[in-house]
């Protein structure tokens, strides 16, 4: 079985007193029967596929060939890290997962990104 956290929603105006720089809570787990997917990229040499984009789909016709089939919806996609992981989730536990995995050599990002800083007037 495993655990999600519900949302919280914290006020920094309201919910801290005026002169207070902190604020304390306690967040408890709920049970969670959906599962979660995790896993690694590889190279056919063994080495990590950083920045390899993994989609997850839903079969539409669970009495498709999951092979063949195109007739599928996404629900959801995770970009590995530096070590080749992904994780995704929380899926729902009563159905199949078909996954994909999307690799280009040119994509992967390297080093740290610098962000583009530009001016524009909105248009009316």
């Amino acid at each position: 079985m495993g655990y999600r956290l519900t949302r919280f929603i914290i006020n920094t105006t309201s919910d801290f007193p005026d002169d207070a720089q902190q604020f304390d809570a306690d967040f408890f787990l709920v049970p969670d029967e959906r599962k979660v997917v995790h896993g690694i990229v590889r190279f056919p040499d063994g080495t990590p596929a950083p920045a390899a984009v993994v989609k997850f789909f839903r079969m539409l016709n669970p009495l498709d060939d999951p092979i063949t089939t195109c007739d599928l919806e996404s629900i959801g996609h995770a970009i590995t890290d530096d070590c080749g992981e992904f994780i995704l989730g929380p899926l729902p536990s009563d159905i199949n997962v078909i996954v994909k995995v999307f690799y280009l050599q040119n994509a992967a990002v390297i080093g740290t990104a610098s962000p583009y800083i530009g001016t524009a007037t909105p248009v009316d």
